[in-house]
């Protein structure tokens, strides 16, 4: 987990478990106050009580020296616990989605040049994996549900920014990108009807036809399923010899 000060405007490394975990709970709640007593409970669960009475306080100062939050205004300290005020455009969590939002409407209007652009700007405020290097003490908590949101988030990007890629006509382009990601996961069908249309949209009609096996024979012999709609519109369509119109989304 990394932070950016202002000041600076270079990204350093948290250091230590601890206030990785305390600064990732105050990311996670979204500019809401966190609970002293929460926070003892996620980041100290196992401590006793006399051993985590000034641990707040002492892990909330190291971070303030780290951000040279001088004057407690980045974190601040309320009454019962604490807050994280930074502005909505300086997080780069919001401004993902903001740009995801606005990337997928100028798709869906056809404008697939903007939407490219928009949705790699989104993409390119990925660093890694949501929270790596936080310990989650609870698997059902603010952070992990907050780190699968944001996991959530950057696949829909990668989606809609392929699609929109297709409509641009550039298969070739994302050819390679595409043959990745069903490398890494499988799994993940949308990935195999978008790589079947770059093969095909690159010329390659017979190695799009063949990934549609490759899927097919993934999707039966581990789960006992046929691919899904989608996968089988893009494999009727190629056998057709059919070309998507030109801003058409994939499926």
């Amino acid at each position: 987990m990394e932070l950016r000060p202002a000041q600076s405007g270079n990204w350093r490394p948290v250091p230590g478990t601890r206030p990785r975990s305390l600064l990732a709970r105050l990311v996670a709640a979204s500019g809401r106050v966190v609970l002293t007593e929460r926070l003892l409970s996620d980041v100290w669960p196992d401590e006793p009580p006399a051993m985590r009475a000034k641990a707040v306080a002492q892990v909330v100062h190291r971070l303030r020296r780290l951000l040279g939050d001088r004057h407690g205004v980045l974190i601040a300290t309320r009454p019962q616990g604490y807050e994280l005020r930074i502005p909505d455009m300086e997080i780069d969590a919001i401004v993902a989605g903001l740009l995801v939002e606005r990337g997928r409407a100028r798709l869906a209007c056809g404008d697939a040049a903007s939407a490219s652009a928009l949705l790699g700007r989104a993409l390119g405020l990925w660093r890694g994996e949501p929270y790596d290097g936080v310990e989650c003490a609870d698997p059902a908590g603010p952070v992990a549900c907050h780190g699968a949101h944001l996991a959530r988030l950057r696949v829909t990007a990668l989606e809609s920014r392929i699609d929109a890629d297709l409509a641009l006509e550039r298969h070739r382009e994302v050819i390679d990108e595409l043959s990745g990601l069903v490398a890494g996961n499988p799994w993940h069908e949308p990935w195999w009807p978008r790589l079947m249309l770059a093969l095909d949209g690159a010329g390659r009609r017979a190695d799009a036809l063949h990934t549609y096996q490759r899927l097919r024979t993934l999707l039966v012999d581990g789960l006992g399923v046929e691919p899904g709609p989608e996968a089988r519109r893009v494999h009727q369509r190629i056998l057709r010899g059919e070309r998507p119109a030109k801003g058409c989304r994939c499926g």
